[in-house]
Order: C-alpha cells, then sequence, then structure tokens
C-alpha cells in the first residue's frame, strides 16, 4: 500500500508561488510543475500542466501522452494569448501501478528513489549544466555548482524533446519515491535529502524536516515535492504465521488420555443398557 505527504511553499524570497501539483492516492497518481518565472506567467503554465495531465490519467491516458498533450496545451495558449507569450514550465510525474512505478519529466524538476541503500536520482536534468556533463565536458562536481543548472533546456509549453524521457521500476517495503522542484534539490544536497529522510518518522515528520532545513538556507525559490512511500499489506496473512503466533497450539496428550480411560466404562454401560432393553422386550 502507498501513503504520501506533499507540501508546497512559497520559500522566503519569490513574492509568487509558481509551483502546482496534484496526487490522487486512490488511482496512484503524482504530479509536480515548476513555472519559469523568467517567462512570465509560470504560475499559470504550470497550473495548465498540471490539470491537463490529471485530466488525461484520469481518463486512461499513458503518462508520456498527457505529459505530450499538456505540451501542446501550455504552447497553443501561450501562442494565441499575448499576454502568455513564452511561458513555460518543468513537470515530473509518477504513476503507480501496486509496487510498479512509471516517472516521467520535462525540465529540472526531479525523481528520486531513496531506499535502505541510499539515494539515487531517476530523473536527468534538462538543463545546461547536465547537457556539458553528458558530453563529459565538465564532472559530476563541476555539474552540480555549475551555473548552467539554472539554464533550462526543455520545459512544457518550448519543448523540442521527440521522445519524452521515462524510467520504470519497482518498489519494496519501505522504499519511497521523492518528486521535487528545484526549490529543494536546488538547495539541499542529495546526501541531506537520504538524511533527512531516511528514519522512522510519519511521511509529514519527514516532510516537515526537509521544508524546515531548506527554509533555514534561505527557500531563494518555492519549494514544493511529494513523498511516496511503499509498505507491504501486512493484512494479508501468511501460513507460516499461524506457527509463530499462537493460531496452531502444540499437541496436548493429557485430555486425549483422560477421554480414552473413560471409553471402556462408557462402552459397558451401552452394553449392558442394550442387555436390559433386550429382556425388556
Amino acid at each position: 500500500m502507498l501513503d504520501s505527504k506533499t507540501i508546497s511553499h512559497q520559500g522566503l524570497v519569490r513574492e509568487l508561488n509558481e509551483d502546482s501539483y496534484a496526487e490522487d492516492l486512490n488511482q496512484g497518481f503524482w504530479i509536480i510543475a515548476d513555472g519559469v518565472g523568467g517567462n512570465g506567467h509560470g504560475d499559470v503554465a504550470s497550473q495548465m500542466a498540471v490539470q491537463t495531465v490529471e485530466r488525461r490519467l484520469r481518463h486512461g491516458a499513458k503518462l508520456v501522452e498527457a505529459i505530450r498533450d499538456a505540451n501542446d496545451v501550455v504552447a497553443l495558449a501561450a501562442e494565441q494569448t499575448e499576454s502568455l507569450a513564452q511561458m513555460a514550465t518543468t513537470i515530473v510525474a509518477c504513476r503507480f501501478d501496486a509496487g510498479h512505478y512509471e516517472v516521467s519529466w520535462v525540465g529540472d524538476s526531479r525523481a528520486y528513489l531513496i531506499n535502505s541503500e541510499g539515494i539515487m536520482q531517476l530523473s536527468a536534468d534538462h538543463n545546461m549544466a547536465n547537457d556539458l556533463y553528458q558530453r563529459g565536458e565538465i564532472d559530476a562536481q563541476e555539474c552540480e555548482k555549475h551555473p548552467g543548472q539554472h539554464e533550462l533546456t526543455q520545459a512544457l509549453g518550448q519543448m523540442t524533446l521527440e521522445r519524452i524521457p521515462k524510467t520504470i521500476g519497482e518498489l519494496h517495503d519501505g522504499d519511497c519515491l521523492l518528486l521535487c522542484t528545484d526549490g529543494l534539490s536546488g538547495v539541499l544536497s542529495d546526501a541531506e535529502i537520504s538524511d533527512l529522510s531516511h528514519s522512522n518518522d510519519t511521511l509529514e515528520r519527514v516532510g516537515e524536516k526537509l521544508l524546515d532545513c531548506a527554509l533555514e538556507k534561505g527557500a531563494p525559490d518555492n519549494v514544493t515535492f511529494s513523498l511516496i512511500r511503499y509498505r507491504e499489506d501486512d493484512s494479508l496473512i501468511d501460513a507460516a504465521d499461524f506457527s509463530r503466533s499462537g493460531y496452531r497450539l502444540p499437541f496436548d496428550r493429557k485430555p486425549y488420555e483422560k477421554n480414552c480411560r473413560k471409553r471402556p466404562a462408557l462402552l459397558l454401560i451401552i452394553l449392558l443398557s442394550l442387555v436390559f432393553l433386550f429382556f425388556a422386550l
């Protein structure tokens, strides 16, 4: 079974929260979008993207198809409305089927897998820094600090990708997915996110700790993230549980032997009763 917690905060610098999100625990999907503030009307772009993906998923569309439709909706609105020209947004979304997940994204909003082994980024940023890293022009450490981290190469509304990236996988008991905008991942390192997430606390408490840490570091951008944790369904009883939990008690011979000793006397009484009835007739 899945449990989740989503938090969205304006941060300490921005005048407007341009992040949007949607979640549906019953249908098993989560969506986060980060409006591109420098292009204007990022809040509109993120809302349109999230609403489109949510609506398409509810009507049975595949995740990648829903995101491509969202790109078309944002791009068309920007083209037809002068005041919305050049608006864009990042997006990251996941969909679950039991413990199996599918994650897809455009831009630099991220998806992480957090488990007993640590933390692993599932998405790959669409920004200049990551492009340079992929071409081997900078190393991983340089990539983290490179100014190109803030230069998007892809976003909904201005997307040029022929194929929207996706990744699939399976969660095991206690594993957690984290979807987040760069308001979180750009402030906290992967190691800090991992350390704060690895606890037996409720997701609500983990979320509070992540947000508090981002705020302590200045929170220069909007901060939005979803934590989704998978737990095996302990309502299903394993056959082995019967022997461990007292459902099957050890065999006690005493009541059996006591009943066996009573049987000869009982048989004699029955026999005498039958003889008595025979002569009485």
